[in-house]
């Protein structure tokens, strides 16, 4: 069985991102700022706090579907592509544990494994493989069912933006040789992570993220790093132009160009044309400015691989992809666009080029304006999107018609049936309602801010 309401979470270090998607479109897209130090690198610290965190989010935004599926940080999970001879699925669950060996000094017995199927032939077959550890795994399930959900599946954010990839060629009849460069912009680290025909390959990780550029901010005005963030987005006083940022936006800008080029390098036949990029620092338009003027490819907004003109979406896509990329079912097939409805994207995106071919892309900070990710909306796709995201069959492990949900939380027991009644059908609470209990919906998301920051003082001293 397929489940049509499902819900992505993107649990970062600066925000928890959250997608609401109704039969493979998102119905609406929020994010919630997490307290400090409650996160790092992605990975969870104090979990029964966050539970409580997410369940008051959810519970603000009115959102009653109890299907979710975690996207998991390329930190938190080893993942390779592997070309192994054809072998039965009995010998594939024997043989995989030994593909990470090098990998993984602990015992590989702690650990869960799964591979998604990329090419099979008559003799070989490529896979990508996956090793998550079983303790992860049972964190994630043990905090959906703290906040009252029904964890459906566990997915690397890599896949996640994989799977938005595959979507995009079938949209725009992208050759399936065609390499992508993805950049997040996270708050702790930037990140690249490189996909050798539509596939994951690597990820390069550069440090310090965004959040080096508040402090930066915070010590020149004397401010609170919090509003500092909020200055160098809506460039207070032109802030975004001070020496000392222009410095860390340039030394950046040199670490991403040495990246691509050590990637060129290594992969002197990849076919990568443009770096598309996401995340909260894509707000900071003179980093991206910079960037564009250092790179000698353009650079883009990763919306423009939306293929919608959705306000919702493409918030979504500049800010989280991996929280709505989880959700898809890879598959699924799309309907190849027309080119009137591409030149019709084009217009809505507002994309220019430059002499040198970079474009400056959308304006990312008006997106998200325009959208609210804050705000009840209940607008929708208005572009073909799979109707469905999940096999949940009882067998992981398939050769033929496989399921690339590379994690999963319910151990083959389908019990969404169960929560798409009692919740899945009323959708969003109703406008009025939402605003009739906002003062009670502010009140218990400050009390789980509350609490989990005195947790985390706790965990601290």
């Amino acid at each position: 069985m397929k489940s049509t309401k499902v819900v992505g979470v993107d649990i970062g270090d600066y925000r928890i991102k959250v997608s609401y998607i109704v039969k493979g479109k998102v119905k609406k897209f929020f994010y919630e700022d997490v307290p400090d130090n409650a996160v790092k690198g992605g990975m969870i610290r104090f979990w029964d706090a966050m539970a409580g965190f997410l369940k008051d989010s959810f519970k603000s935004h009115g959102i009653r579907c109890k299907n979710v599926i975690f996207s998991v940080p390329v930190s938190g999970v080893y993942i390779r592509a592997v070309e192994l001879p054809l072998m039965t699925i009995k010998q594939l669950e024997l043989n995989l544990p030994f593909e990470f060996q090098d990998y993984i000094s602990d015992n590989t017995d702690k650990y869960f494994y799964d591979y998604a199927v990329i090419e099979q032939g008559e003799k070989n077959m490529k896979l990508l493989a996956v090793a998550c550890s079983k303790e992860l795994i049972n964190k994630y399930r043990t905090l959906a069912k703290s906040a009252k959900l029904n964890p459906i599946g566990l997915v690397p954010d890599v896949v996640g933006i994989q799977r938005i990839l595959s979507r995009y060629n079938q949209l725009y009849s992208v050759p399936l040789d065609k390499d992508y460069a993805i950049l997040d912009m996270g708050d702790q680290s930037f990140k690249i992570h490189f996909y050798n025909h539509g596939v994951y390959d690597v990820t390069r990780s550069l440090e310090p993220g965004g959040y080096s550029f508040a402090q930066t901010i915070s010590e020149i005005t004397g401010t609170d790093v919090h509003i500092a963030r909020i200055s160098e987005e809506e460039n207070v006083n032109d802030i975004q132009t001070h020496e000392k940022l222009i410095q860390l936006y340039e030394s950046r800008a040199v670490e991403i160009m040495r990246a691509l080029n050590f990637y060129s390098y290594s992969n002197t036949s990849n076919t990568i044309d443009t770096l598309y990029y996401f995340g909260g620092s894509g707000n900071i338009r003179k980093l991206v400015q910079i960037l564009s003027e250092t790179l000698n490819i353009p650079v883009k907004p990763l919306d423009e691989l939306s293929g919608v003109s959705d306000e919702d979406m493409r918030a979504c896509f500049f800010l989280s992809p991996q929280s709505y990329g989880v959700t898809l079912d890879p598959d699924d097939e799309v309907k190849a666009l027309t080119e009137a409805e591409i030149e019709a994207l084009k217009n809505s995106h507002g994309t220019t080029e430059t002499e040198n071919g970079s474009g400056e892309g959308t304006d990312a900070s008006q997106i998200i304006s325009e959208s609210d990710g804050k705000n009840a909306s209940e607008k929708t796709a208005e572009d073909v999107v799979p109707d469905s995201f999940l096999n949940n069959d009882t067998e992981l492990h398939r050769l033929k018609d496989y399921d690339e949900e590379l994690v999963r939380l319910d151990d083959g027991e389908t019990s969404d049936t169960k929560a798409e009644a009692d919740y899945g059908t009323s959708g969003f609470s109703d406008g009025d309602s939402s605003r009739d209990n906002s003062e009670e919906v502010k009140e218990s998301t400050l009390k789980a801010i509350e609490e989990l920051t005195e947790q985390i003082n706790k965990g601290n001293s």
